[in-house]
């Protein structure tokens, strides 16, 4: 199948997940964009963009600032936008080729703004079985890596002062314990960007706490670029 010319399967996802008609249009207005993102050779880090849903793609271009200190658990296309539009961008990763190749192509553009740090999981230490849904755990979900502990990634964070990033996105390994680290290192009116939520292990942790002390930007399942599929990205604002 050929998704550049899916129109049917593009109308058939935006009815199925739009909310109401102002999100079906929503939707709706992202699909030529979607359709061009098949093209060949496009992906996010060509794009230098993130590799999330079409309107918080749009919400990220409209309020990154350029005085905005960032944080990411999982580097890639968001990398280099936030190094185009950010003072100063950190980075974890815990893929040993994904973090070389990815250095590289930061030196290459010359961003000096960058810090990236490589951490890799390390076996789970023997006790109780943990589950990737428990914060505390720093399980991943993948069943590959359901013997590792992603704890030192997660933590990786903590040495930065408490109310020091302005945007913080949850991209990566471990999503409820790396949400859990980076919540007191988020200022005030910052701004937590998590990927794929339609996973709903990710916020439930933190149900009481974004109620409260959050306010809600962006909760909507929509298309994400080079892909057919249609995820959800949530962009929290913090109060």
């Amino acid at each position: 199948m050929s998704w550049k010319k899916s129109l049917p399967f593009f109308a058939w996802q935006s009815v199925r997940y739009a909310q109401n008609w102002a999100h079906f249009k929503q939707i709706w207005s992202f699909y030529g964009q979607w359709s061009a993102s098949f093209s060949q050779g496009r992906n996010s880090v060509s794009d230098e963009s993130a590799w999330i849903t079409f309107p918080a793609r749009a919400y990220l271009e409209q309020h990154v600032r350029t005085d905005f200190r960032v944080f990411e658990f999982g580097g890639g296309g968001s990398t280099l936008f936030f190094c185009k539009k950010a003072a100063e961008v950190i980075t974890v990763e815990d893929n040993a080729d994904w973090f070389e190749i990815l250095s590289n192509i930061v030196q290459s553009k010359n961003y000096q703004h960058w810090q990236g740090f490589f951490v890799a999981p390390e076996p789970l230490p023997d006790g109780p079985a943990r589950s990737h849904e428990n914060p505390a755990d720093f399980k991943s979900g993948s069943p590959n890596l359901g013997n590792l502990s992603f704890e030192r990634y997660a933590r990786t964070i903590n040495p930065f002062p408490e109310a020091f990033f302005d945007l913080i996105l949850v991209d990566g390994r471990a999503r409820p314990s790396c949400i859990q680290q980076a919540l007191p290192h988020l200022k005030p009116g910052g701004l937590l960007v998590i990927d794929n939520t339609e996973r709903p292990y990710y916020l439930a942790p933190f149900k009481a706490l974004f109620e409260t002390q959050f306010s809600t930007e962006l909760h909507l399942y929509a298309p994400v670029p080079y892909t057919p599929d249609f995820t959800r990205t949530t962009i929290l604002k913090k109060g």
